[in-house]
């Protein structure tokens, strides 16, 4: 069973690495948005990010959760 566990960590650990990746690689193309990866945590900056995230379709989907 610990066996078992170690490789669902181990899986989960790759798998957010992946997104978090992604996550960075899309935001990074968007004109006027700083991207920094700190941890487990893709942090995202810059002017009107909020109002940019309901009006640009690269930002509105931009973790994959509607996928």
């Amino acid at each position: 069973m610990r066996a078992a566990l170690v490789l669902g960590q181990a899986v989960a650990e790759r798998r957010a690495e992946m997104v978090r990746a992604r996550v960075a690689a899309v935001a990074e193309d968007v004109p006027g948005v700083a991207v920094a990866v700190e941890g487990d945590a893709v942090v995202l900056s810059g002017r009107s990010l909020m109002r940019r995230t309901i009006v640009d379709p690269r930002l509105q989907d931009i973790a994959g959760w509607k996928r």
